[in-house]
């Protein structure tokens, strides 16, 4: 999967100002959360990636997934993205989104992507951790990527900790290559 940072960050900050000019932020970024979730279902993701479907077809697929969970503003930034061909973009739009709140709120959006899915022992390890090293309130946003082979990538702002095993024989590779 590719990086849609830079393609989701201007719907991630529109859809930010204007849940905040609502005061609604805690509410957006529950819709968005589950806009994110129903797109990295393997069913749906292979439809959304499927370019014969139609895009009304795809945003209406989603909006019937969340059977009538979302606002009529989260429904509209649905259609949006889907009318721009960037519903792939949803899962990094709200992760930016889950940042820029945070960032609101004095706390840090750690993204955790692991080869499984991390146990809540496991969660609570890694939230320690980090409270620790960055000396504020954390908040995970965890997903799973099988193409780590194994371990888990952190990211919290500028900090980024890959123990993936992907990692391990990518940096084997440059120090064998030397």
């Amino acid at each position: 999967m590719s990086d849609m940072t830079p393609v989701a960050r201007p719907y991630a900050r529109a859809a930010f100002e204007l849940a905040q000019s609502r005061d609604a932020l805690q509410a957006w970024d529950d819709e968005l959360a589950l806009l994110a979730a129903i797109a990295e279902d393997e069913r749906v993701h292979s439809v959304l990636a499927d370019p014969r479907v139609e895009r009304g077809v795809k945003a209406q697929l989603m909006l019937d997934i969340a059977d009538g969970q979302l606002s009529p503003e989260v429904q509209n930034f649905l259609r949006l993205l889907a009318e721009r061909g960037r519903l792939a973009a949803l899962p990094s739009a709200r992760a930016q989104f889950a940042a820029l709140k945070a960032e609101t709120e004095k706390k840090v959006v750690a993204q955790v992507v692991s080869y499984r899915k991390v146990t809540q022992a496991q969660e609570k390890q890694i939230l320690d951790a980090l409270r620790e090293r960055l000396g504020c309130e954390v908040e995970l946003d965890c997903s799973v990527d099988a193409s780590l082979l194994g371990g888990v990538v952190v990211r919290a702002g500028d900090l980024v900790i890959d123990g993936s095993v992907r990692g391990q024989l990518n940096r084997l590779a440059v120090h064998l290559s030397r």
